[in-house]
C-alpha cells in the first residue's frame, strides 16, 4: 500500500506541468512578457513547463489543477493587486507567490508603507490623495504637512515607476498635476540618495543590489531599457548597512505576509539613512531586472532561483493532492 502511495505520487509529479501567465493589460504588459519568456526558457530544461500570453484580464480556459502549478509573471493591475490571484484559488490551482491579501496590500503604497513603518521600518513622509481632489491640495500646503520644500508625486497603485514626477518646486508640481486623471496618489518627500534593493526568497534576504542610473529617480528607462543604468551587486555599501537592509527586507517581508518571493526598495539618504520604498510581490525576471542580480549575488544563478521557486509550490500542489 505504501509502495502504491509513492509510485502514484512520482506519476501525479512526472504529468504536472508549469503554466507561466505574462502578459494581460496594464502598463507594464511588455515587461511582463519578457518576464514570461525568460523564466521559461529557464525552467524548460527541468520541468515540463508551458507559457500562455494573455491577451485580456481573464484565466484562460482548459487548465487543469491537478496537473498544473501555476507560476503568475502578470506585473501591474491585474497580476499584482489579488485579481489574478483570486481567480486562481477559485480554480483550485496552486501557484507561485504570494496570496491574494499580500497582493492586495503591496499593490497599495501606503497601507504598505504604513504596516512596515508600524513594523519599525524607516520610511519617507507623504500624504494620499484622490485625483478628483487634487486641485485642492496646493503645493505650500502639502509641502508643510510632509516637512519639505521637495516632493515626488507617483500612483498609489501602480509599478515600474509610471507616471511618477520630482517636484522641487510649485511650477514643476502644477504640470506634475496635469497626468493626475484618476485613482488615489502620494505625495512623498522627495529624498535624493542610492537606490538599494533586496530580492527575499522563500523569507531569506539574498544580496543588496545597487541601481546606478544618474538621474534624478529611478524612472522607467533605468529600469527596462539597455544602457540607461547599470546594476552593482553585491551593493559597494558594506556590511554593517548590507545586513541591515537585508534585515528590513525580511522583516518587510514577514510584515506584509508574501509568500515565496517579493522584492524590496530602499532609497539610501546622503547622510548613509535608509528608507523603505515599496515591495514588489511579483519581480521581474526579464534579463535586465534586479531580482535575478540579487540571487546571483547571493551566489544563486537566475534558474536555480526559479527552480527553487517552483519546488515550494510542487510541496503545496503535493500536499493538496497527494
Amino acid at each position: 500500500m505504501l509502495f502504491g502511495r509513492l509510485l502514484g505520487r512520482i506519476i501525479l509529479k512526472e504529468r504536472i506541468e508549469i503554466v507561466i501567465l505574462s502578459g494581460a493589460i496594464s502598463g507594464e504588459r511588455e515587461v511582463s512578457l519578457r518576464s514570461g519568456r525568460r523564466a521559461r526558457d529557464l525552467l524548460v530544461p527541468f520541468f515540463p513547463t508551458r507559457l500562455l500570453e494573455l491577451e485580456d484580464n481573464a484565466l484562460p480556459e482548459g487548465l487543469d489543477s491537478r496537473r498544473a502549478v501555476i507560476f503568475p509573471l502578470v506585473h501591474g493591475d491585474f497580476g499584482e493587486d489579488g485579481q489574478l490571484q483570486r481567480l486562481l484559488e477559485s480554480g483550485g490551482f496552486v501557484y507561485v507567490g504570494s496570496g491574494v491579501s499580500a497582493m492586495e496590500l503591496t499593490i497599495h503604497k501606503t497601507f504598505t508603507k504604513q504596516r512596515v513603518s508600524d513594523g519599525g521600518i524607516p520610511t519617507l513622509p507623504q500624504i494620499e490623495f484622490s485625483a478628483r481632489d487634487r486641485d485642492l491640495h496646493v503645493f505650500v500646503e502639502v509641502c508643510q504637512r510632509v516637512g519639505t520644500g521637495e516632493l515626488f508625486l507617483k500612483p498609489n497603485d501602480r509599478g515600474s515607476s509610471l507616471q511618477c514626477h520630482p517636484c522641487p518646486d510649485a511650477n514643476l508640481w502644477g504640470k506634475a498635476l496635469e497626468d493626475v486623471k484618476r485613482g488615489q496618489w502620494i505625495a512623498e518627500a522627495f529624498c535624493r540618495g542610492r537606490d538599494l534593493t533586496v530580492g527575499v526568497l522563500h523569507g531569506t534576504a539574498l544580496g543588496v543590489v545597487e541601481i546606478d542610473h544618474g538621474g534624478e529617480f529611478l524612472d522607467y528607462d533605468a529600469k527596462y531599457r539597455a544602457g540607461c543604468s547599470r546594476h552593482l551587486f553585491p551593493a559597494p555599501i558594506g556590511k554593517e548597512l548590507t545586513a541591515r537592509l537585508r534585515a528590513h527586507g525580511e522583516r518587510a517581508f514577514q510584515l506584509c505576509g508574501c509568500r515565496d518571493w517579493a522584492r524590496v526598495d530602499f532609497l539610501l539618504r546622503e547622510d548613509g539613512e535608509p528608507f523603505f520604498l515599496e515591495i514588489n510581490a511579483v519581480p521581474g525576471f526579464t534579463e535586465s531586472s534586479l531580482f535575478p542580480d540579487s540571487a546571483v549575488a547571493a551566489g544563486l544563478s537566475p534558474a536555480d532561483c526559479l527552480r527553487e521557486l517552483v519546488q515550494l509550490a510542487l510541496g503545496r500542489h503535493r500536499q493538496r493532492f497527494s
